[in-house]
């Protein structure tokens, strides 16, 4: 791959994305410390197998084991875990934008609500096993960058047991989070196009998160024994009940059921989101609208069943947006290209710049019969998010 020049502007918008990158990393791994009693930041990262095989519970047991082996707590490897999570995360951005290059546009998205600000707008959606999603796509789509013309045989390919090893290792951890995997087929199409080897890559690990899915939820679901034995092997780590079992105790199926105002108040903040980052694909990746139309709305038609079996609608938005913009940036001069915007797109998007940046914001959800049809930020509460302890 030939080295990429960069021009003063674009010099000063790699500075900037450091300085972000930097300063987002530090804050947002705060939040987690802060919050390392949470019963839904840090208890579902808790779930484990003290009484048998149970959904969402892969990781909480590697913790366990870490604390049999080494010592330490499983609240510190968790910790740990979520530190190396958002570092690959960050880590990939920064290598992709080196490549890349990066522009005014790239930044403003990272700093929009739907983006990297979603934690710091809200930290208790923050630190969410999501975070295993975003580590895992955002270091494939930095892969799928540098590699090569794959060969045929999938057998031979490494993306193929990466995905099978992600997917499956994430489906164990979180199974909600196995609607997202149809992401990963996005950067192998909207860069080759259809061909077999790179779908079955995709499709046969992707059909083996699925038979998990399924054995977990029909024959490993939980029930208020296992999750009362779950919270009580955490008692060592808990002071006074100080680590909440929250997230453990939905193993019992006690789930708060999303209701009409939920549509309400999210729906506006969805459209905020996929609208300006459909421009920007059209921009990228330069397929025809009804093309990208289509490539856009299938992940997302797929991730409708979470919407109406769990609550925190703000997140699947968060997740969506922050995948969809990694896909395009990832693929940002693999095709023909890029237009230069014209004077009007420019002025538009300085315009709209300070409103969509500073002035609203996403929460993960919203309480039981509130309706919210616009959540309101502002400058200094945008700023007071990034606030340093």
């Amino acid at each position: 791959m030939s080295s990429r020049k960069f021009s003063a502007l674009g010099l000063l918008s790699l500075a900037l994305l450091c300085a972000i990158l930097y300063f987002y990393f530090i804050r947002v791994n705060e939040i987690q410390f802060e919050f390392r009693n949470h019963g839904y930041i840090t208890g579902d990262w808790l779930i484990n197998y003290t009484n048998g095989l149970v959904r969402r519970g892969l990781f909480g047991e590697i913790a366990m084991q870490t604390h049999r082996w080494f010592g330490n707590s499983p609240i510190e490897a968790v910790l740990t875990s979520k530190y190396l999570a958002y570092g690959i995360l960050c880590g990939s951005i920064l290598l992709l934008a080196i490549v890349k290059g990066i522009g005014l546009i790239e930044i403003l998205f990272l700093i929009s609500p739907w983006a990297l600000m979603f934690d710091l707008n809200d930290p208790e959606g923050s630190g969410r096993k999501e975070i295993l999603i975003f580590a895992s796509f955002a270091l494939f789509a930095l892969l799928q960058v540098f590699s090569k013309s794959p060969p045929k045989s999938i057998f031979k390919r490494w993306d193929f047991y990466y995905l099978l090893m992600v997917m499956a290792a994430i489906a164990f951890t979180h199974e909600g989070l196995i609607f997202f995997f149809p992401f990963f087929y996005l950067p192998l199409y909207l860069k080759r196009g259809f061909n077999k080897s790179d779908f079955l890559t995709f499709f046969i690990p992707y059909l083996v998160s699925l038979l998990v899915l399924v054995v977990l939820y029909f024959f490993f679901k939980g029930n208020k024994e296992i999750a009362d034995a779950i919270c009580s092997s955490l008692n060592p780590w808990s002071v006074n009940g100080s680590l909440g079992c929250d997230a453990i105790h939905l193993l019992a199926g006690t789930h708060p059921k999303a209701h009409i105002g939920f549509i309400k108040s999210f729906t506006p903040l969805l459209l905020l989101t996929m609208i300006p980052i459909y421009c920007y694909g059209r921009w990228i990746v330069g397929l025809a609208k009804h093309h990208l139309f289509l490539a856009m709305a299938i992940p997302l038609i797929l991730t409708v069943p979470l919407y109406g079996i769990a609550i925190d609608l703000g997140r699947w938005i968060h997740i969506s947006g922050l995948l969809f913009f990694i896909t395009f940036f990832s693929l940002k001069g693999t095709g023909a290209p890029l237009r230069k915007p014209s004077l009007i797109t420019i002025m538009l998007v300085l315009c709209l710049a300070v409103p969509y940046t500073f002035y609203w914001r996403i929460p993960h959800t919203v309480g039981e019969n509130k309706v919210f049809f616009w959540w309101t930020q502002d400058p200094i509460g945008y700023l007071q998010a990034w606030h340093l302890k």
